[in-house]
């Protein structure tokens, strides 16, 4: 017997989660936001809004209730279904008439020919490929850590030039690492909502060296699937709101002069994920206030987060002036003028 072959990428380019969201009956259940969908989430039949994510885009999904995850469009199949992923893919190629990745001959699998254009005369020529059964299929997220990093400096000089307390540096655990990939760096520990340690960030005391950049994150983390400082700042959001800056530094300062529901978003642009966690956070009747850079990432990133935002909880900007300022340069009576102490 021949097993049925399976090419794993074309179906994740092919079958379209929305058509499988659709064939389960779930597509009409779900809010509409730009090319994002949001509900509850059908896997584990949860009841909260929010939990469910779909990017109608990049064609994928994410469950930020008890799934804890996502994937792409064979990964929801399967979590549908209850069955690996080979099994799902399979699913998908009989719903969809995908095929099974290549013809056969005799019983064998054959290489697959493809029109690839000749650039001198337009006209289309035969090219080979060998399909490969791509096994690995992608999930975005952010694993907890197995190791702490230990030795870090909390009385290096850049951290009490930043203005940090020595309570401040204990609360956040941040120090400088003098070995391994953060090397030279003041590093930043990454927790997610839960409070599970799932990464460090490294910044650079100063200007950094030439081919270097100011921060660094460890490969294969995904920022837009964290809010940093959420699992503090939550045990507030539900009466008081969240202030959301851009940076780990300004979030941080903002801490230790008392704004106890501040959180970062670790960049100027609000992710669809960070959207989710956000609005879970402060519940349907909630409040965020904005205070991004005045830049004009900081400018772009405010729009288009005032833009969704305002859709579910209510928004207000705090404009902080001319000159580029940031939240990080805030004294605290100007916290107290705006309304935020």
């Amino acid at each position: 017997m021949v097993a049925t072959w399976v090419d794993f990428k074309d179906i994740k380019q092919r079958a379209r989660i929305a058509d499988v969201l659709a064939r389960y009956g779930v597509l009409e259940k779900l809010q509409r936001r730009g090319e994002n969908l949001v509900g509850s989430c059908p896997i584990h039949k949860g009841t909260n809004g929010t939990q469910f994510h779909v990017s109608l885009a990049k064609n994928n999904f994410n469950c930020f209730g008890d799934c804890h995850g996502g994937g792409n469009v064979i990964d929801f199949v399967a979590k549908m279904e209850g069955v690996d992923t080979r099994a799902a893919a399979l699913k998908l190629q009989e719903w969809f008439g995908i095929g099974d990745g290549g013809e056969k001959e005799n019983g064998k699998k054959r290489l697959v020919t493809k029109d690839k254009p000749d650039k001198a005369t337009g006209e289309g020529k035969r090219e080979q490929k060998d399909e490969r059964v791509e096994e690995k299929t992608e999930e975005r997220v952010n694993p907890p850590l197995t190791f702490v990093l230990k030795n870090l400096d909390p009385e290096y000089p850049y951290l009490a030039e930043r203005g940090f307390t020595q309570e401040t540096i204990a609360t956040f655990g941040v120090g400088h690492c003098k070995k391994g990939l953060m090397a030279g760096r003041i590093v930043i520990p990454i927790h997610n909502e839960r409070g599970e340690l799932i990464a460090y960030a490294g910044r650079w005391p100063g200007d950094p060296p030439d081919g270097e950049g100011k921060y660094k994150l460890p490969a294969g983390f995904h920022k837009s699937l964290v809010v940093f400082n959420l699992f503090r700042a939550k045990e507030y959001a539900r009466e008081h709101g969240l202030i959301l800056v851009e940076g780990f530094f300004d979030c941080i300062h903002l801490w230790q002069a008392g704004v106890r529901n501040v959180v970062a978003l670790m960049g100027s642009s609000l992710s669809p994920e960070q959207e989710v966690l956000i609005v879970e956070a402060v519940g349907s009747n909630g409040r965020v206030a904005l205070m991004l850079d005045e830049d004009e990432s900081g400018w772009k990133g405010r729009k288009d987060a005032l833009t969704r935002l305002s859709a579910q909880v209510y928004v207000k900007v705090i404009v902080l002036g001319e000159g580029g300022r940031q939240p990080d340069s805030l004294t605290v009576e100007e916290l107290r003028s705006l309304g935020l102490l």
